[in-house]
């Protein structure tokens, strides 16, 4: 019998014949009970399914690696002006940041058959995007649908900075996506207790009251899915107005919370003191390590490893994620009503080329003259932060966090999550 091949080109071809129809049939219903996370699948037919409690089993997701020297001017496709380094300085127009946001989003929809295949091909049930996919409806509906048609419901962040909400733009995105039934729930900034100057405010507690009135607006226009906000671990701070306990209580309308975790190898306490602070649920929403290793660096600025050298060891990222992800099984609400995590997502699908260089990271110069591999945006990067205990060699390399690397190639914990997710 002679076996029939099919390459993964023509697999994607296929799919996009086989559903071109976009899905309008209504929402998902997704609700939180008893610290439980519940959906109700939409159907083809336009029916809901059954409510069944719902582990989120994840990953990040953004589609960018390697930024290029130009591109499309966001206010006037037909110039183009410099990406690459997407700082912002007096008199550059559009600002560095404007360049970068729309390239994301581009970048999300030049990726997003390949990199949904291999997503689903892990078995993951979630992704999270750090920012939404635009308001074109020929893309979003694209990207949205093709998640859902493999099973993959879908965590978005609907406000990333100051601008965001002051412009209502949150609003429309919400407004154009809560119909779909690929969303999940939505989500709030990123780890915004540890940059408040990236997010855009003056201090944490501003950016908290900004998070509520985005939450309370947000349930105005949907109530079929839960709000969210993403923190980084921080429970104990000089300041109580910055602790995560701080926080919780003076948002009161954010249904769940996300948590972005780098303990080491264990949670340690993590899930006591979440108790101490909130009787509602939370997800991890980043945990992992890089697959560079770090044997030497030099450390600048307190947190910023520099002068990286080292090697590739992609046994030792696996086992680490592995290892967290086996040790939060007995501390998900699914298995115990005593419990209150919904789930976690890795961090994070595909290496980042664009981050050291980048305004994004804070790592990285303007310039690289003296390497003959070219610009930081296009190459592999070793810099990294210093982060003592939070990962096996105490630095956390930017650009080598992916399941898969910049050219979509599976590293070992791909591998690692495909057959821990499929249990």
């Amino acid at each position: 019998m002679k076996k029939f091949v099919v390459s993964m080109f023509s697999l994607l071809l296929i799919c996009d014949l086989s559903f071109g129809k976009s899905f309008s049939q209504g929402a998902s219903y997704v609700f939180i009970k008893q610290n439980k996370l519940y959906v109700a699948r939409r159907n083809s037919d336009g029916s809901l399914g059954q409510a069944l409690p719902f582990v989120i089993r994840g990953i990040s997701w953004s589609a960018a690696t390697r930024a290029p020297d130009s591109g499309p001017n966001p206010d006037n496709r037909e110039e183009t002006v410099p990406y690459g380094f997407f700082f912002d300085w007096p008199n550059r127009y559009p600002q560095g940041h404007v360049v970068f946001l729309d390239w994301m989003r581009r970048e999300y929809f030049n990726h997003y058959r390949e990199d949904i295949y291999l997503i689903k091909e892990m078995n993951v049930n979630t992704v999270r995007v750090y920012i939404d996919f635009g308001l074109d409806p020929e893309i979003y509906q694209k990207i949205l649908d093709e998640f859902y048609q493999n099973g993959i419901m879908v965590i978005l962040t609907v406000a990333s900075s100051k601008e965001d909400i002051e412009t209502g733009r949150y609003l429309k995105i919400v407004e154009s996506y809560k119909d779909h039934p690929a969303i999940l729930i939505w989500l709030i900034g990123n780890e915004w207790n540890l940059s408040n100057l990236f997010w855009g405010y003056e201090s944490v507690s501003e950016s908290a009251a900004a998070v509520e009135l985005v939450a309370r607006k947000i349930k105005e226009i949907d109530s079929g899915h839960p709000v969210s906000s993403c923190l980084g671990d921080k429970f104990f701070d000089d300041d109580d107005n910055n602790t995560i306990g701080s926080i919780v209580e003076n948002v009161p309308t954010v249904d769940v919370w996300g948590l972005n975790i780098y303990r080491g190898e264990s949670f340690g306490t993590l899930f006591a003191d979440w108790r101490k602070v909130s009787e509602k649920p939370f997800y991890i929403s980043e945990l992992g390590t890089d697959s560079f290793k770090t044997e030497d660096f030099l450390v600048v600025d307190k947190f910023k490893a520099d002068n990286c050298s080292g090697y590739q060891d992609q046994g030792v990222q696996a086992e680490f994620v592995i290892g967290l992800l086996n040790e939060l099984k007995d501390h998900l609400s699914v298995n115990s009503d005593e419990e209150q995590c919904l789930g976690a997502l890795v961090h994070e699908f595909n290496d980042s080329l664009w981050k050291v260089g980048s305004y994004h990271s804070d790592l990285g110069g303007l310039v690289d003259y003296n390497s003959p591999e070219g610009y930081s945006y296009k190459r592999y990067n070793s810099e990294g932060f210093y982060l003592p205990g939070s990962h096996p060699d105490d630095v956390a390399n930017e650009e080598y966090f992916g399941a898969v690397d910049a050219d979509r190639k599976p590293k070992k914990i791909y591998y690692e999550l495909k057959e821990y997710y499929k249990k």
